[in-house]
């Protein structure tokens, strides 16, 4: 009973999160568009651009390929940059101490209300950016139960990540820097399981070692190509599970010790 009220709170704390930035979101909305609708129709036109023979054109499937890229890749935005803040925000207000007088284990207080929050805003941003940019192209992204799993598993992957950067907020504070790196990485590695764009081998064989590459990989296949999910390969069963569970393993783990770290120096609520 004690743990589902605990969570309850969380979840609610977390959406009144998620309001108090909504002007933040609509803001941001037309920018995420714009990003598609400009990005799209550059990819894979690396010779043409270099000659200035680029043909400047909407395409529907290019279009489409990065509306599935682009959507994974929000959830993991919201998930683990605003973590970061939501966490430094306590730690400034003095209530981080909070986190650890819940009946829930710490990571998990933590974690649970920003998944809630960054599931909504991504619904919310999803929903507006593909009627957005359905306006000036047709997407032709056909839904199917199977992307469910590349999906559960970008989400834990995301969550990992997040409580790693969780765990680092709480023993250095300031790594914002840190933060914005690891999401510039994890955007241009992620790219490379589209079809669009040609990677040299190692950084195909690199990508597969960060969280969103085959959660990417995985949703071309099941939403765009129509094919199942292969043992391997990029989006394949095993590096998409394997990566996404090391991630949220890895994530509780530093999580802990950056507690432990901050608790034993007696910084857990100093910025």
């Amino acid at each position: 009973m004690l743990f589902g009220v605990a969570m309850l709170n969380e979840v609610r704390k977390g959406l009144r999160f998620a309001w108090s930035e909504r002007l933040q979101i609509l803001i941001e909305l037309p920018m995420f568009a714009a990003f598609v609708l400009l990005l799209g129709p550059l990819l894979g036109q690396g010779g043409q651009i270099a000659a200035g023979r680029i043909a400047w054109r909407l395409d529907s499937e290019t279009t489409s390929v990065m509306v599935v890229w682009f959507v994974p890749f929000v959830f993991f935005y919201m998930q683990v940059v605003k973590m970061f803040w939501r966490l430094l925000g306590e730690i400034q207000a003095g209530t981080i101490e909070q986190v650890f007088l819940s009946p829930l284990p710490s990571w998990l207080v933590v974690a649970a209300g920003r998944v809630a929050a960054a599931f909504v805003e991504t619904v919310f941003v999803a929903a507006a950016t593909y009627g957005i940019v359905s306006v000036f192209v047709p997407l032709r992204i056909g839904w199917t139960a199977g992307a469910l799993l590349p999906l559960a598993m970008g989400m834990l992957a995301a969550i990992g990540v997040s409580l790693i950067i969780a765990g680092a907020t709480l023993v250095w504070k300031r790594i914002q820097l840190v933060n914005d790196a690891a999401m510039v990485v994890v955007m241009l590695f992620s790219a490379s399981a589209l079809p669009l764009i040609d990677v040299p081998t190692w950084w195909a064989r690199i990508s597969h070692f960060l969280p969103l590459t085959d959660a990417v990989g995985g949703l071309y296949k099941t939403l765009l190509a129509h094919e199942p999910i292969t043992t391997w390969g990029t989006g394949g069963l095993v590096p998409l599970t394997a990566t996404s569970v090391a991630y949220f393993t890895a994530g509780i783990a530093v999580f802990a010790l950056g507690q432990r770290a901050a608790k034993r120096r007696g910084t857990l609520g100093i910025y």
